[in-house]
C-alpha cells in the first residue's frame, strides 16, 4: 500500500499504459497514477500491505476441467471466456485507485 503522506503522481504516456495492460476505456476514466517516494512516516513510498486477488466462481465448465485434471492453464483460459478479471487486471484496478504503484504490480504480476 503506497503511503498516503508521500506518494506523488506520475505521468506515464497512454501508448505505454496500453502496453501494460490498460484498456481504452481505463484511460478514458480520470485516475492519477502514483509513485513510491518515502518518508519518516514510511519505509520505501509503502505503509502496509494490500492484497490482489484473482477470484472466480466454479462454473460447470469449471468444474468439468477440474475434474478431468486440466491444468492451471486451461483453468486460467476459461475464467477469462466466462469474464473474470486476472491477478494483473485486479492489480491495474488498485493502481487506478491509486492504492499501489504500477510498479508493485509489475513487480508482483511479471511473468
Amino acid at each position: 500500500r503506497l503511503c498516503k503522506e508521500c506518494k506523488r503522481p506520475v505521468d506515464i504516456p497512454k501508448p505505454s499504459l496500453l502496453e501494460m495492460g490498460f484498456t481504452e476505456a481505463d484511460l478514458a476514466t480520470a485516475f492519477t497514477i502514483y509513485e513510491p517516494v518515502g518518508c519518516d512516516q514510511c519505509r520505501d513510498g509503502y505503509k502496509g500491505r494490500l492484497g490482489v486477488y484473482e477470484v472466480m466462481k466454479v462454473s460447470p465448465a469449471i468444474a468439468r476441467i477440474i475434474m478431468e485434471e486440466g491444468n492451471s492453464i486451461l483453468i486460467a483460459d476459461q475464467a477469462r471466456k466466462e469474464g473474470y478479471p486476472d491477478i494483473r487486471r485486479s492489480g491495474l484496478v488498485k493502481v487506478m485507485s491509486g492504492l499501489t504503484s504500477l510498479q508493485e504490480i509489475n513487480r508482483i504480476t511479471s511473468d
